[in-house]
């Protein structure tokens, strides 16, 4: 009886769900929906009164630089990413490291030496200074964010003695933008005239960095699908469960640091040749627009499943709107209704970055709070 009856019973179960899955949504859950849709609407709607008049008033010269500075520094959110994500390592080696890499590029180009031999220069000395931190936190047994900090107090010095000043400028050298700067300019002058000769130098920047951006994700994707960094995903995933499997997680954890921060100098080295001078503070509180630019990456195009080459990406992208924000808010007027205009002063960026990757950090905890809020509605 219980074999004959089984057919019976799974046809009607399926049904059963069948039937779920045709009928029409509740009338709570249609609530709900348009509760969420009408909540997005109006924050669509502030950003449109808030940062409309904003943009429109933001030249093309402000638009291009926003971009070659965020392709530049994308590099910097990739090694952030890394670290705090993938291996979720808090660290604060990247106020190293990124002007680490800019002190290689400014050797290496007064030394009149081929301007492309900083990226894997600066790509080394940043992930040395990973393996600094990696190992202080390993051997020593150091927490992580102190021994980052031990190992950014000690590369200050470093930097200074590589570079040989707190600031080399750049300016009259040959750097890895100098072969594309006339062919770039003389077509965007005939495109775009004058405006044209203005953007230039801003859209060689994009064109590089944006190529060797492109590079380093797919070499980075690739990596993450080898054993290796199959093993290095796990070690951040699972620390315990993967030593259960053999995996010495120390050799991972440090060169996962590594790999971090040699990605960060590699950054540093693109922005000094870009703006033109090289600075040992440079890295001062670059922790948090990294953080940011994750942040505002996972928020806008990825979501907690989604693939390791959607989140570099993501964050990639993150660091680029983050740049436009700084710049269009730097160089335009906040006109807020019924408020006075005012805008906002390069001494106010870090001020107003801590606040947007508070906000950004708060954002889970508020969804959590309205959607359990809606559930007991």
């Amino acid at each position: 009886m219980t074999g004959g009856s089984a057919p019976g019973a799974t046809a009607s179960s399926s049904d059963a769900v069948e039937a779920a899955a045709l009928a029409p949504p509740s009338a709570p859950a249609d609530a709900a929906r348009s509760k969420r849709w009408i909540a997005r609407l109006v924050i669509l709607a502030v950003l449109v009164v808030v940062l409309g008049p904003m943009a429109l008033d933001a030249g093309a010269g402000v638009w291009t630089g926003s971009l070659a500075l965020g392709l530049a520094y994308s590099l910097t959110a990739v090694g952030v990413y890394i670290t705090f994500r993938v291996l979720d390592f808090p660290d604060l080696t990247v106020d190293a490291s990124f002007p680490a890499g800019a002190a290689m590029a400014s050797v290496i180009i007064t030394d009149s030496l081929s301007p492309w031999l900083s990226l894997p220069a600066a790509f080394v000395l940043g992930g040395l200074f990973g393996v600094l931190t990696g190992v202080a936190h390993i051997a020593l047994r150091i927490n992580s964010l102190l021994a980052s900090i031990l190992t950014v107090t000690a590369a200050f010095t470093i930097n200074l003695r590589v570079q040989g000043s707190a600031n080399v400028p750049l300016l009259g050298v040959d750097t890895i933008y100098t072969p594309f700067l006339d062919p770039v300019r003389n077509q965007l002058e005939t495109w775009f005239g004058d405006t044209g000769v203005q953007i230039h130098r801003n859209v060689v920047t994009a064109l590089v960095c944006g190529a060797v951006l492109i590079v380093a994700i797919v070499v980075l994707h690739l990596f993450f699908r080898t054993e290796v960094g199959i093993a290095l995903r796990s070690t951040g995933a699972n620390a315990q469960m993967s030593r259960a499997q053999g995996i010495d997680t120390r050799v991972y954890i440090i060169g996962g640091v590594a790999l971090s921060n040699a990605l960060i100098g590699v950054s540093g080295a693109l922005v000094a040749q870009h703006q033109g001078f090289a600075d040992v503070n440079s890295g001062a509180g670059l922790i948090i627009a990294g953080l940011a630019a994750v942040i505002i990456g996972e928020v806008l195009f990825a979501g907690p499943n989604t693939s390791v080459l959607r989140h570099l990406v993501a964050v990639s992208l993150g660091m680029i709107i983050y740049r436009a924000a700084i710049g269009v808010t730097l160089s335009t007027d906040v006109d807020l209704p019924l408020l006075p205009a005012w805008r906002l002063e390069p001494t106010d960026v870090r001020l107003a970055t801590a606040v947007v990757v508070a906000a950004l950090l708060a954002v889970p905890r508020v969804r959590t709070w309205w959607r359990s809020r809606e559930r007991a509605t």
